[in-house]
């Protein structure tokens, strides 16, 4: 992942210019290939002359079409839609560097109320710590001091880290450090001398900061990491609803941020034509058509051979995989395309039940299963399961378990995984407590290393104090990032609980153990929600 830290003036007359550049300078001889991108402009890029000339001390003035976010005034008119181009355009800016320098505000630009607050949630939306800077004249070190706690704790509030503390102009008895309380946090120095006085203390806080990163996961965050993923090692994912414009729509944007290669299922003529009129570029998308003679008899031999037993013969095989979802199942199983997604038209049986039939479970799963990635405002939580399985055995409520810990896992969450029951411990009886109980045994014995707890509340789940009281001995309770619920009833009620009350982002459902990855998509999937579960299955397809 590219290094990063958001450098920012956090009041007016700071010094910034002086110190951004003698952090470019610094920064430049531990990152061969650094970039610099300004989060917030003042308006046109072309009149950003501070931003411009920092661009030509980085060596990097071809970079100003593309080394910028958005205005303050969209993100004044519009913050939600603002923060989502400032996320999208660092994550395609970004993927080119080694790192990349954050410039938030400098010296000249206009102070609007709500400033940092606005910072602390640019940062952790980009997954980047906070490096603001202050001013320390004609400040004593006790006002420095209070100044610090006060920028800290406001930028802190909207889960960005602050990984240090640049004071301008400071006195020459201001300490290197600040008190305990805040000993995560470095103190650069910067005397009356001026930032060209760097001292080598200095320079290794500087680059700490740069890769201090972040463990704050929100849903832009997430998102993003998701794009940069697939990006890094391109998979093939066929789409076969060519006829949805939100389809084509979505093509247009993997393939010009290179998230993965993609397959289109149709007649190229028509999709090109669409294409135009929608005044998209298909041009590196390949469209495979659903009558070629020759893929069909070489889909509808294999497809006979896996449903022989089943009385499928050749014919009847040749008809079935002219359908859209099969033809591009067929084309997953024999190693045409990584993956697929699906689902904008198609019902969830529509998409699956190929997949059941052809690609099937890999080894040491039991059965197809499915989990939501909940994004709430600072991490994620994975669900399972809440799409596919009705009412499973206790075997199959063990296998979502591992499964689901394993599809967290690919999507860089820890699993510590809550076996979801009304009873926590030893508190309930029942029947329905009964199976959550010998689920958790036989999840315990196939992955001994898996951290999990069952049966357990979902609030002695989440909540330590509550886990305090009920399993204070517990390694899960209290910090349980995987909820398994018992049926689907819970599971479908629960995820739509949490998605409408909390906010959250649902992203799937993310089918799971499955040979090769499929996913289905809702009828009312937007462009945003089809880019990213592209990502999420060509994610899959890298294993």
């Amino acid at each position: 992942m590219t290094k990063s830290v958001y450098l920012t003036a956090a009041e007016g007359n700071a010094g910034t210019r002086g110190v951004v550049q003698a952090c470019l300078e610094k920064l430049r001889e531990n990152y061969e290939n650094l970039g610099i991108f300004r989060a917030f402009t003042n308006g046109p890029i072309e009149d950003d002359i501070a931003f411009r000339e920092l661009l030509e001390a980085a060596g990097r003035s071809e970079d100003l079409d593309i080394a910028w976010g958005t205005t303050r005034q969209a993100y004044v008119a519009d913050e939600n839609n603002a923060m989502n181009t400032v996320v999208k355009r660092y994550t395609d800016y970004a993927h080119n560097f080694d790192a990349v320098l954050i410039i938030g505000l400098l010296d000249g630009d206009p102070l609007y109320p709500g400033v940092l607050s606005r910072t602390g949630r640019a940062a952790a939306n980009l997954g980047t710590s906070v490096l603001p800077i202050i001013s320390g004249a004609l400040r004593s070190s006790e006002q420095i001091e209070t100044i610090a706690h006060l920028v800290s704790n406001e930028i802190s509030e909207e889960h960005a880290p602050v990984s240090g503390m640049i004071v301008t102009d400071a006195p020459k008895d201001f300490p290197i450090a600040l008190p305990s309380d805040m000993d995560h946090h470095t103190i650069i120095s910067i005397p009356d001398g001026g930032p060209r006085e760097f001292d080598a203390t200095a320079v290794a806080s500087l680059k700490a900061a740069m890769e201090h990163g972040s463990s704050v996961i929100t849903p832009l965050s997430f998102t993003a990491s998701l794009i940069a993923r697939a990006r890094s090692n391109r998979k093939r994912i066929v789409l076969p609803e060519s006829t949805d414009d939100r389809i084509l729509t979505a093509a247009d944007e993997l393939l010009a941020r290179e998230v993965a290669d993609i397959t289109l299922l149709g007649d190229a003529e028509k999709i090109h034509a669409r294409a135009a009129e929608l005044k998209l570029d298909l041009s590196k998308a390949q469209i495979v058509s659903n009558q070629d003679p020759e893929l069909l008899d070489k889909y509808a031999t294999e497809f006979a051979r896996l449903r022989e037993k089943k009385g499928v013969t050749y014919d009847q095989a040749y008809t079935t995989v002219q359908d859209l979802s099969y033809f591009g199942t067929m084309m997953v199983h024999m190693g045409d395309a990584d993956g697929m997604v699906s689902g904008a038209i198609n019902t969830t049986a529509n998409t699956i039940v190929p997949s059941f039939q052809i690609i099937k479970t890999k080894p040491g799963a039991d059965l197809v299963s499915s989990c939501f990635l909940m994004l709430m405002e600072d991490r994620v939580y994975v669900y399972g399961d809440c799409a596919v399985t009705t009412n499973p055995t206790v075997e199959q409520l063990a296998s979502i378990a591992i499964s689901s810990a394993e599809t967290a896992a690919q999507f860089g969450v820890d699993a510590r995984v809550a076996m979801l029951s009304y009873s926590t411990g030893t508190s309930g009886k029942g029947p329905d407590v009964d199976a959550v109980v010998e689920a958790t045994k036989i999840v315990r014995e196939r992955n001994p290393e898996l951290a999990v707890e069952g049966p357990i509340q979902y609030d002695a789940a989440v909540d330590t104090k509550v886990a305090a009281t009920k399993l204070p001995d517990s390694p899960v309770a209290g910090k349980a990032n995987v909820f398994i619920f018992p049926n689907l009833n819970a599971g479908n009620i629960g995820y739509k609980a949490v998605q409408r009350s909390a906010g959250a982002v649902a992203v799937g459902p993310v089918l799971q153990g499955l040979n090769k990855p499929v996913n289905d998509l809702s009828r009312g999937a937007l462009v945003e929600d089809i880019v990213n579960t592209v990502a999420i299955t060509a994610i899959q397809a890298q294993g």
